[in-house]
Parts: structure tokens; C-alpha cells; sequence
């Protein structure tokens, strides 16, 4: 009997093994022929390039430049990443970029710009990429963020992103911007309706966005693609991967084989 449920049990694994893929690209090739850039609000676009294995860009105004993977469309997967902040011009902050389509995304980022926060935070959101703006916001909140400096509302913004506050496809966290010229680890698991943004392996939010009860949406971002972008940052980008069931397998990973994906990527370019 313990030999059958054995049997069963690696029968299971490898079933799952089969039909989940891994996606990889540490840029070694110098190319960027799977991406293409989306600038949000139609702002001027920025030069991705390749340098050293790493994908090098700059962006010194507010507005969000991302990287997205062309024709993708997929639902389920974990994704991570390294980056490397050279320089922050001002405003700024770090983007992973979910279930992007031609209008709108479900982005994860490090910094202050869309909330004008008191200090840097970390948060997920719906995203327009038409207009730059954030949508899905509670409308008392929303109001509340949109008052002048000086009133009580304002101090009470200011109070709700100190302390961090989660709400329907909306979380907002006090987090350090990211220290420049170190590697940072990021990770993002998007399952239906559930996202979860991790940060040099720090779970940082859990983020649950009930896409069928908005409807604005119109049924958008059920699917998308996934990138990663900037905004009032210079900064590098390394070692993209994703798995998940709907992703094909490419390239190969820079670990040996029996090590897992859930190895921490940001300390492959340690002694670079």
C-alpha cells in the first residue's frame, strides 16, 4: 500500500512537471527581440539596451516606462527578477507589471510618485496605461488623496500610508526605496485573483483583486503579458524569469538543475 501511494504521489509530480513551463532571459544575447516597450500616457519613449548580460535604462521624468514580453497572454504564473537602482532623479520607483494589455495592467512598485506619499512605499494597483492613472481606488479614498497639502484630509493620508492600508485591488505599504547599486530580489505570484509581491524574499503585499466585480473593467485583465519598468530611476535589470502552466520553456536557468526556481536570483550577480 505505501508503495502505491508512492507511485501515485511521483506519478502526480511528474504530471505537474510536464505540463508547467519556464520561461528565462538573462540578456546574455544582447537582445531584446521577445519585448517591446509601453509608454505610459504616451510619454517619450526611453532606450532599453543591452550591455554586460543586463538590460540598462533611464528614465528621468514621472511618467512609467515598462518592458513587456510581446504576445503573451497568460493568467497563472510566479515571475522574478533582479534590479539594480544606479540613480533616482527626483521622484521615482520600480515597477513588475502584471496581466498587462493594450490599456491597462496590474502593476507592484517600490517608490512614491502615484501617491505623492510622504514617504516611499511599496503598492499594487490597477493601472491605465492610457492615462497614467490609477483606477479600481474606493472613491472616498480616492478623494482623500487627491486633496491639497494642509487639510486634515491630507493628515489623514498621511496617517493611512504610514501605517499601510489593503483594499479591493489596492494595497499601500511604507517601504525604504531601494538602495542603490545593490541587487534587489523581486518576486510576484499572480493566481486568478490573488497577487503576492515579494522583496528580497520578504513577502511585502498580498494583494486581492476581485476582476469579475469591477466592471469597468469589461472583463480586461483576466489575461495579459508581464514586464517590468521605471519611472524618475536609472537602472539595470537582470535574470527574468517566469513559470507557470500556460509558459513555454526558453533558455536555460544559471543554476544547476535539481536547484529550484525559488532560489534567490538577486545574489547571481554577487562578484560581477
Amino acid at each position: 500500500m505505501k508503495y502505491l501511494f508512492s507511485l501515485i504521489i511521483c506519478l502526480m509530480s511528474l504530471c505537474q512537471f510536464s505540463i508547467s513551463g519556464t520561461y528565462v532571459d538573462t540578456f546574455e544575447d544582447r537582445r531584446l527581440s521577445d519585448w517591446k516597450d509601453v509608454n505610459v500616457n504616451d510619454s517619450r519613449p526611453v532606450n532599453w539596451k543591452v550591455s554586460n548580460g543586463e538590460v540598462h535604462v533611464e528614465s528621468k521624468d514621472n511618467n512609467t516606462r515598462i518592458l513587456v514580453l510581446k504576445d503573451t497572454e497568460w493568467t497563472n504564473y510566479e515571475v522574478e527578477l533582479s534590479v539594480m537602482p544606479l540613480k533616482r532623479h527626483g521622484h521615482g520607483h520600480i515597477v513588475l507589471a502584471s496581466r498587462v494589455t493594450l490599456t491597462r495592467a496590474i502593476v507592484f512598485t517600490i517608490g512614491d510618485i502615484f501617491w505623492n506619499a510622504p514617504i516611499p512605499i511599496a503598492t499594487g494597483t490597477i493601472l491605465n496605461l492610457e492615462n497614467g492613472k490609477l483606477e479600481g481606488t474606493p472613491l472616498q479614498f480616492a478623494k482623500i488623496r487627491n486633496l491639497q497639502n494642509g487639510n486634515k484630509f491630507q493628515v489623514k493620508l498621511d496617517d493611512i500610508v504610514r501605517i499601510g492600508v489593503d483594499l479591493q485591488c489596492n494595497n499601500i505599504h511604507p517601504y525604504p526605496f531601494l538602495k542603490l547599486h545593490e541587487w534587489t530580489h523581486l518576486k510576484l505570484m499572480v493566481s486568478g485573483d490573488l497577487f503576492m509581491f515579494w522583496i528580497n524574499e520578504t513577502l511585502v503585499l498580498n494583494t486581492k483583486c476581485n476582476l469579475a466585480h469591477l466592471a469597468f473593467l469589461k472583463g480586461d485583465l483576466v489575461t495579459g503579458s508581464i514586464g517590468f519598468g521605471i519611472a524618475g530611476y536609472t537602472a539595470l535589470f537582470d535574470n527574468f524569469v517566469v513559470s507557470g502552466e500556460e509558459v513555454p520553456n526558453r533558455g536555460r536557468l544559471p543554476v544547476r538543475p535539481q536547484e529550484k526556481l525559488g532560489l534567490t536570483w538577486g545574489k547571481l550577480k554577487v562578484g560581477r
